[in-house]
């Protein structure tokens, strides 16, 4: 690389600018450095992939590998539900087989150790011809890697991108490298996840930086002879995609999938979330004991990446790390191959840039041996920070502090996640409760695989041969009340007989807001209900045996801990142990409280609290269950203690609604405000902002808000029939707004928009009553009094 950021195949200074990485670590100063950063980063990795297996999606895989086996063949359909049965479903099978193969040696085990070794060994491809400065992103990005090398198909994608990568920014570094592996990589890769469309998008990439060199006239002669090498190897990588069981339609599954993408899993799947730069989430960048704080800094770091490669005029390098950069934002499935794009090219960039101004620096230095000393130390400064770092971050991960202060699904070391409802399932096949199953998304993964093929499932994360008609569905019957014609309509339909519920404290009992309601239902019964699952029947004619046994009394019914930790004392358990024994509290405190015994509630999580108490979900339910106490002062320093540990959408959301129910309207409408500015899904929190300054009396700003809200709603297309709540009360804020601020016809206009969102809604009616008596439309008003009555 010269003065003016140009470069040649055999001379540039980068690190893949000469003999490997055993001379990228000789040209440091201190040879240790670069070995010692990547001994580190690989043991760091090591331990943030070895925890025990939570993906809601692995269950369907297992299931998918099973019956390939058992088979010997590869569906096409689905084969698995009871709802979407004989709908096309198209997946790559040699990773759902892979994974079956490590279970049925190792069990859960096996799996845990798989994504570990899957997230060390990606880590190994990012770094295997580093730098320094590369070592250090790679530390950086673990965190990143771990979370998306989890024992799933997707795990294949991330490191067959890094190894994809890594080869073509090789040839573009030094004009030679082994490409023909390009081709048997992308072969593996379709069969193994539909995730190789990133491959093809680097190769892309990689096309767009030769371009863009061929306009410098110093670098055309050299793009020019890394085309004719490369050419051939991605016309073959491209054709290999082909190399599947179905051929070209492999692109109509992905076509189905980014239809889906586009459909809802953006606004409704937190994986395909977005993330929301704003000064509160910038705020966990500061936290850096919290290894979530690694997106931050990996993003700082593509940012003065870009502005070195600018600087370089390596425009085709910026492009990529800006096209990475923006699909991370848009979408956090994309993190981790945003990592591994900012540890690969960012740290390059970085390299060239440091060891230019380093050899102006020099140049310009008076005494040589100052400038040597000088980068001695900031050797030793680095090397001591980073060995700090991961000596605290691996701690948090051994002692399971980081699973318990977080909301992990998983706590340290290899098995099965606490999550998971096995006694329940245990139950059901015990007792052959009768089918049809019901089941929410989270839980249908898990249940094909533990169920299947007795007990087909109602819907589940595959999510694409059920449609969005059904997915909606099935989050509208979770908060439906049990007795409602629209449960009686589909229980008739569809055969159920059967409902399995998650009561998990996380993605579980907040997912199922009407166990209260079940548990006095007259068309089901409760048969089985411990600290992480419900079992309900219905109420049949063949049923009535299995509901005559002894009954669930859920106001009665005792949570006790597993046989392993009864009568332990935390202080001479195991820390795996303490870790189960409050996940077990804590979940118990949950039930308790969504159950209505607030009281007993309290004293399950306070034994909770006392194992571990810097858990934000803890501090939240304690705060929701000292709310109904007088004890008020106590509960809204629970519920800042949350936000404290944890500021999430939720903890936010209750802490305004707690100030509104104390009549504190201004300071709901700050939290309200903070919230809905960095909330991924923030509609909920501008209805409330809204509804806030009404009491406050300010209707103009009231407006505003409700405006942002209806901008904001996933509510849209497929997802509109879950909108009647929220809409109906925007439309009843807005009529409440244009009262005050005198125009009754425009308030009319919106309550005639909120009995039809909710025409159920009595007091609706009687709001639209009262408005048509404000314009003396006495007829209609009568009218509407009647519908509120039920007449």
């Amino acid at each position: 690389m010269n003065a003016d950021g140009n470069h040649t195949p055999s001379h540039s200074t980068s690190d893949y600018g000469r003999k490997g990485s055993t001379d990228a670590a000789q040209r440091e100063p201190g040879a240790y450095l670069f070995w010692t950063l990547t001994a580190l980063a690989l043991l760091y990795a090591l331990l943030a992939g070895l925890h025990t297996v939570q993906d809601f999606d692995l269950g369907w895989q297992l299931a998918s590998g099973r019956w390939i086996l058992q088979h010997h063949q590869i569906p096409s359909e689905d084969v698995f539900s009871y709802t979407a049965r004989g709908q096309q479903w198209i997946y790559p099978a040699l990773s759902e087989v892979w994974l079956y193969v490590a279970y049925f040696l190792g069990g859960y085990s096996a799996l845990s150790w798989m994504g570990a070794v899957t997230g060390a060994g990606t880590i190994a491809l990012l770094l295997r011809r580093g730098n320094s400065f590369a070592c250090v992103l790679g530390l950086l990005a673990v965190p990143l890697i771990a979370s998306r090398t989890q024992p799933r198909a997707e795990m294949f994608t991330t490191i067959l991108f890094t190894a994809l990568l890594s080869l073509l920014w090789q040839h573009y570094r030094r004009g030679r490298a082994p490409l023909w592996l390009l081709p048997l990589l992308v072969i593996a890769w379709v069969n193994l996840h539909l995730g190789f469309v990133a491959g093809l998008a680097a190769c892309v990439g990689y096309v767009l930086m030769e371009l863009l060199d061929l306009v410098f006239p110093q670098r055309r002669q050299a793009a020019r002879a890394r085309l004719r090498q490369a050419w051939r190897w991605l016309v073959l990588t491209g054709i290999a995609t082909l190399i599947n069981p179905w051929g070209w339609r492999v692109y109509a599954a992905l076509m189905r999938q980014q239809h889906a993408q586009q459909q809802f899993h953006s606004s409704w799947v937190v994986e395909w979330g977005a993330i929301r730069p704003s000064w509160a989430s910038l705020q966990q960048a500061f936290a850096w004991r919290d290894p979530q704080s690694a997106f931050w800094w990996l993003l700082a770091a593509a940012i003065v990446a870009m502005g070195a490669g600018l600087w370089r005029r390596q425009l085709g390098a910026v492009i990529l790390l800006a096209a990475s950069t923006c699909l991370a934002l848009q979408h956090n499935r994309f993190l981790g191959l945003f990592a591994c794009v900012v540890v690969i090219v960012g740290g390059s960039l970085l390299t060239e840039a440091w060891q230019a101004i380093v050899q102006r620096w020099v140049q310009h230095s008076k005494s040589s041996a100052r400038a040597t000393n000088v980068r001695r130390t900031l050797t030793a400064s680095l090397l001591f920070l980073a060995a700090l770092l991961l000596g605290v971050r691996s701690w948090d991960l051994v002692s399971n502090r980081y699973y318990l202060r977080s909301a992990q699904l998983s706590i340290f070391g290899p098995g099965l996640s606490w999550w998971y409802p096995e006694r329940a399932v245990e139950f059901l096949r015990r007792e052959k409760l009768p089918a049809n199953i019901f089941n929410d998304y989270n839980l249908g993964g898990y249940l094909t695989w533990r169920l299947g093929p007795e007990y087909p499932d109602y819907i589940d994360g595959r999510a694409i041969p059920f449609g969005p008609q059904l997915f909606f569905r099935a989050y509208q019957l979770s908060v439906e009340p049990p007795d409602s014609p629209l449960w009686q309509q589909e229980a008739d339909a569809r055969g159920i007989n059967t409902i399995i519920v998650s009561l998990a404290r996380l993605s579980g009992v907040t997912q199922f807001p009407q166990l209260r309601a079940f548990c006095r239902s007259q068309t089901w019964r409760p048969v089985y209900i411990d600290e992480l699952s419900a079992i309900f029947v219905r109420r049949r004619p063949e049923t009535a045996a299995l509901i005559g046994r002894p009954q669930v009394d859920c106001e009665k019914i005792s949570l006790t801990p597993p046989a392993n930790l009864q009568n332990a004392s935390p202080s001479f358990l195991s820390l795996r142990a303490k870790a189960e024994l409050f996940n077990f509290y804590a979940n118990a405190g949950g039930v308790l409280y969504a159950l209505g015994r607030n009281s007993e509630a309290l004293a399950y999580l306070d034994h909770a609290q006392q194992i571990f108490s810097d858990n934000a979900n803890l501090r939240l339910l304690r705060a929701l269950a000292l709310q109904d106490t007088p004890r008020n002062a106590e509960a809204e320093n629970e519920f800042l203690t949350s936000i404290r540990l944890h500021p999430d959408d939720e903890s936010w959301f209750d802490l305004g609604l707690f100030y509104m129910t104390q009549k504190r309207h201004a300071e709901a409408a700050e939290v309200f405000r903070r919230s809905a500015q960095s909330s991924s899904r923030p509609h909920d929190m501008w209805m409330m902002l809204g509804q806030a300054y009404l009491q406050m009396r300010q209707p103009s700003q009231a407006l505003e808000a409700f405006d942002k809200a209806v901008d904001s709603s996933p509510f849209r297309e497929a997802g509109a029939s879950l909108g009647a709540g929220f809409n109906s009360l925007v439309a009843t804020g807005r009529a409440k707004a244009w009262y005050q601020l005198g125009d009754v016809a425009r308030a009319v206009s919106f309550q005639e928009d909120a009995v039809k969102a909710a025409p159920n809604d009595p007091k609706l009616w009687m709001g639209l009553a009262d408005l048509y008596q404000a314009q003396g439309r006495v007829a209609e008003a009568e009218q509407a009094r009647s519908h509120a009555a039920g007449r």
